[in-house]
């Protein structure tokens, strides 16, 4: 595959020292310098360096000037300088940049933020979660990290989680993406000092992930999961299972099961569902119903007057009800997402 230009300048810039690397950047635009550190981050993080590539590279830039010259240059560590150079010496712009690439990183491949983590941090960012994530998380991550991860989690969850990393993974690279994101995002929080999340957020949060990682499953291992949980608290369980399919997925659904699911709700109802929804949930709802039902729906609309919250909320989860029915009998489909 032919390397972009950002490709070629990031290579080239792993064969020059530190100071030579600097010079060929000055004057450039803080965006490109930003384009380039993430790219040397994600080459870092990946182990994906060819040396033949890189000097054939070099060679075609000015080869009397960019022979091997037997320095080496760190990449994390150029990062920083890079960065500390773009931002004029301000310590606050420098982290502002900082946060963008980490941004940018998780992004790109939640997988790779997580690789050049701590373990105690990252054993930290996990320790709340169920042991299925938790093994969907180290199962992604390179086993030396793991091993230590696994080292500073609470011994049961430890081993209950190395259980879950022997049994086949039927979670869908959908669902692993998500988890990745999470646990990144948390991490990102972590180490940036931010406060707690309020306590009833946290809750709902976490058995969202749940939701999530059990979606992932044959239906038959999922239902046997949630048959466990409901036999512990019928109450989580019931909340799991309202969270597999919430109303922002609805952008998510393929056009034909979200036309079956919403086929027999009235136009009250989805005239409610749909006031001040985000454009996009809007967009797929308005077009995979009729123009008679558009119309319908804009009539309820002009008499309805403003609704209050709780209503909105009861309608929307109205809408999602046929859309968690179908997906417990299998019969729901989701847009794949394309691989990156």
């Amino acid at each position: 595959m032919a390397l972009t230009g950002m490709q070629k300048a990031t290579l080239l810039l792993t064969m020059l020292d530190s100071q030579t690397a600097m010079e060929l950047l000055k004057g450039q635009p803080q965006e490109i310098i930003q384009k380039i550190a993430l790219e040397l981050t994600h080459l870092d993080a990946k182990k994906e360096k060819d040396p033949e590539q890189a000097a054939q590279v070099a060679r075609e830039f000015y080869a009397d000037l960019m022979r091997s010259q037997g320095g080496s240059l760190h990449v994390k560590s150029f990062v920083n300088n890079l960065l500390a150079g773009a931002s004029g010496g301000s310590k606050e712009k420098a982290l502002e940049v900082q946060s963008r690439i980490r941004q940018a990183m998780m992004e790109k491949d939640p997988f790779l933020a997580l690789a050049s983590a701590s373990p105690s941090h990252l054993a930290a960012a996990l320790a709340d979660e169920p042991p299925q994530a938790i093994a969907v998380a180290l199962s992604a991550l390179p086993t030396k990290l793991s091993t230590e991860v696994l080292n500073r989690l609470e011994p049961e969850k430890s081993q209950q989680t190395l259980w879950r990393m022997t049994q086949p993974q039927d979670v869908s690279p959908k669902t692993v993406r998500r988890i990745g994101e999470m646990v990144c995002k948390r991490l990102m929080e972590m180490t940036a000092d931010e406060g707690p999340t309020v306590s009833d957020k946290v809750g709902r949060e976490t058995l969202r992930r749940v939701a999530i990682v059990l979606s992932g499953l044959e239906k038959d291992k999922r239902e046997a999961m949630l048959n466990s949980i409901q036999s512990r608290d019928s109450e989580t369980a019931a909340m799991v299972r309202a969270l597999m399919v919430t109303w922002d997925d609805i952008v998510k659904v393929e056009d034909k099961s979200l036309q079956q699911a919403l086929r027999n709700l009235e136009a009250t109802v989805l005239a409610k569902a749909l006031h001040n929804a985000e454009t996009a949930v809007k967009d797929k709802i308005l077009s995979n119903i009729s123009e008679r039902m558009k119309e319908m729906i804009a009539e309820e609309a002009s008499l309805m007057g403003e609704p209050r919250k709780k209503d909105v909320i009861a309608a929307r989860e109205e809408v999602a009800k046929p859309l968690r029915e179908a997906n417990e009998a299998g019969e729901l489909l989701f847009i794949e997402e394309k691989e990156e």
